[in-house]
């Protein structure tokens, strides 16, 4: 894995009450990460740049813009911020299928300092692995752009569990060039055998 500095976090906070955005804000804060705060989801959008660790707080009944059409804007935009929903008793269901088109989680109202902290917690870190997750990808991208089409040809018969002999006969090469390619595939891609080898494209 990547060694990743380790983002202290952004949380974005949105909800049309604003003794409610006070309150959500200062509970955050006390988690040590930074905090955003909008009145609408018209003024989020508006100001929102995503970060390698972050998530969203919103209310899922507002004025104009509700929690449902941020969430599809933001799917839409291929933004993909975890969002925690805050819902009334009667808006649970819905709640869930916000939670089926990829929202993280969602919170019923009267909710708990401890419970409301813990799920921001685990969407941060939800956050934090996706963006490693897509660095690694990076790297793997850019290792795999240093391959020749020859060596590209290699691996895929080596994923398929031919043996170096199989693959001479395959691309018309000696036994000793495909083990010459396999060695350079695996100097570039950073693997020390050939199970680690097939396991980045499985």
């Amino acid at each position: 894995m990547l060694n990743v500095t380790r983002p202290a976090g952004t949380v974005y906070v949105v909800d049309d009450d604003p003794a409610v955005l006070k309150m959500l804000q200062a509970l955050v804060a006390t988690i040590g990460v930074d905090v955003l705060a909008f009145a609408s989801a018209k003024k989020f959008l508006t100001a929102y740049h995503p970060t390698p660790c972050e998530c969203l707080v919103c209310d899922l009944r507002m004025p104009d813009i509700d929690g449902m059409e941020l969430q599809k804007r933001l799917n839409v935009m291929d933004a993909a911020p975890p969002i925690i929903f805050l819902t009334g008793f009667a808006e649970v269901s819905i709640a869930v299928e916000a939670m089926k088109h990829g929202a993280f989680d969602f919170l019923e109202k009267p909710f708990s300092a401890q419970a409301f902290l813990g799920k921001v917690q685990a969407a941060l870190d939800r956050s934090r692995g996706q963006y490693i997750k897509w660095l690694e990808c990076q790297a793997q991208e850019a290792r795999m752009a240093l391959l020749t089409m020859r060596e590209r040809s290699v691996i895929r018969y080596v994923i398929e569990a031919k043996s170096s002999r199989e693959i001479s006969e395959l691309l018309g090469i000696s036994s000793r060039t495909v083990e010459n390619h396999r060695t350079r595939i695996m100097e570039r891609l950073h693997v020390e055998s050939t199970v680690d080898l097939v396991k980045l494209f499985l």
